[in-house]
């Protein structure tokens, strides 16, 4: 009996081969979910170090960016003549260029600290144009420090850069009008050739209303690019013979690329300077026959500049010319009516360059002005004659400018509040230079040729942001790490 239960037993309980599979897949089994959770631990971990030195690698261009925006305010104070102030501040004036070594901006989170290091190029603003290298630095409670490298370009700003800028409505009408450009520093303008003629000319509405550019108007052209305030194109229309783009445009057609949106500009008012006193400042009543400024006996300001009040230009009569020998300003006492009238055959004449003179003018006029007879000559530099509009927009009338008949304008105007009108009635009436105004109009067979020197012309203007690179590869930063090892 007892022989039979063993025999029963050890054939219940006895191992088989399928218990032992089962025992191995599911270590097996274990062996695979240790090694996915190891896995999946190992990733979170790198997830949570990738999320941290993502969130340190935006500390350090905030960083960046901070030391960019202190360099910029300092080149703002030395170009209004603050000559110290690369001795205070923190900045150290080096013989290559201003640094500051370190500008600590605390903790930031997760425990690591933040700091810039700054250096500024031709720190005197002298020559070549300067750049601004930040370097922002993250250090990390763990692990190397996460850095952004920001250099900057500074150009001189221009109010003239684009050739016609008008704050509310640019019309064309007429049946030749039309827009090019040309570089004075090559020359006189050919418009026969293309020697010094180019499709880069320029107009620009700042107005974000609809309709408020029109080149809707027969046949005129603009050779090069235009731009309008609003999202859309749909405030530009292009009649069938109105072109838009390079030479050889078909009629009718705008080129790809030559029309932008959303187009800004400034328009800031420019103020009446006060009545001229002091050393090498005159008073004329009027001017109203042929004359040279400066007179015989008329002594140079300091600045080597001759300062004139003036009530009234008028050049009306046979030949009468208004000539300017040398740097003349002129301030036209009235603030409204007409302060300049050359018609028949009246002209300003700017001489010539020589002997070490640059003869130059610049008018400051409210009142309105009417520029027709033979216009204003001056060996086409429109540089050379810079009229300043300076109604302010409280007053509820614009200024007038008007450019008519034969009469040719070679100048700088800039007249935000004044409606600025070309009527070439003529075949040789034509407007050189660049014109900022509130209205601008061409009609008849006006021409306007925008100077693309004008766009080096700061006229007071500040320095700004030209270009915009990050220092991202090894290569990059070994090029200036020299500069930047303070």
């Amino acid at each position: 009996m007892i022989s039979t239960i063993s025999r029963l037993s050890r054939r219940r309980f006895a191992p088989t081969p399928r218990r032992g599979s089962v025992l191995l897949v599911a270590l097996l089994l274990s062996a695979v979910i240790a090694i996915s959770l190891g896995s999946f631990l190992n990733l979170a971990t790198q997830s949570s170090q990738l999320s941290y030195r993502g969130f340190y690698t935006g500390s350090a261009m905030n960083a960046a960016e901070t030391g960019l925006e202190e360099a910029m305010w300092a080149i703002q104070r030395r170009l209004a003549g603050d000559t110290g102030v690369w001795n205070r501040a923190g900045w150290d004036l080096q013989s290559n260029g201003a640094v500051r070594r370190s500008i600590n901006l605390g903790s930031v989170s997760g425990g690591a600290t933040a700091e810039v290091k700054v250096f500024v190029s031709s720190a005197n603003l002298v020559g070549t144009d300067p750049f601004v290298i930040a370097r922002g630095i993250v250090t990390p409670p763990r692990g190397p420090a996460v850095e952004r490298w920001v250099q900057i370009t500074l150009k001189k700003r221009s109010r003239f850069s684009t050739g016609l800028v008008a704050r509310d409505l640019i019309t064309f009408s007429g049946n030749n009008a039309f827009v090019d450009s040309y570089d004075s520093r090559l020359g006189a303008y050919t418009p026969n050739s293309f020697a010094n003629r180019f499709a880069r000319g320029s107009a620009g509405s700042a107005s974000i209303e609809v309709d408020r550019i029109n080149f809707n108007l027969g046949n005129a052209d603009v050779w090069g690019y235009v731009a309008v305030g609003t999202k859309t194109t749909s405030s530009l229309r292009v009649g069938p013979n109105g072109t838009i783009g390079p030479f050889g445009t078909p009629q009718g057609t705008v080129a790809p690329g030559h029309v932008t949106t959303s187009f800004t500009a400034n328009f800031e008012d420019i103020s009446h300077p006060p009545a001229y006193t002091g050393a090498g400042a005159y008073n004329i009543t009027s001017i109203s026959g042929s004359i040279t400024l400066p007179r015989a006996g008329d002594v140079a300001a300091d600045d080597k500049k001759f300062y004139y009040n003036v009530g009234s230009i008028n050049l009306s009569g046979n030949n009468a010319v208004l000539t300017i020998a040398d740097n003349v300003v002129i301030r036209m006492t009235p603030t409204s009516g007409t302060a300049i009238s050359v018609t028949g055959q009246g002209e300003i004449a700017i001489a010539t360059p020589s002997a070490g003179k640059t003869p130059s003018l610049e008018i400051f006029t409210e009142a309105d002005v009417k520029i027709a007879g033979k216009g204003v000559v001056n060996s086409g530099r429109p540089q050379a004659f810079l009229l300043w509009g300076t109604r302010p927009q409280s007053r509820t009338t614009a200024q007038s400018i008007e450019i008519t008949g034969n009469g040719n304008l070679s100048a700088v105007v800039y007249a935000p509040n004044a409606d600025v009108e070309m009527k070439g009635g003529g075949n040789s009436g034509a407007v050189f230079g660049s014109v900022v105004a509130k209205n601008i109009t061409l009609t008849g067979n006006s021409t306007f040729h925008f100077d693309e020197s004008l766009a080096e012309l700061d006229a007071g203007e500040p320095l700004g942001m030209h270009e915009w690179n990050e220092f991202v590869t090894f290569a990059d930063r070994e090029l200036y790490r020299s500069l930047m090892r303070f």
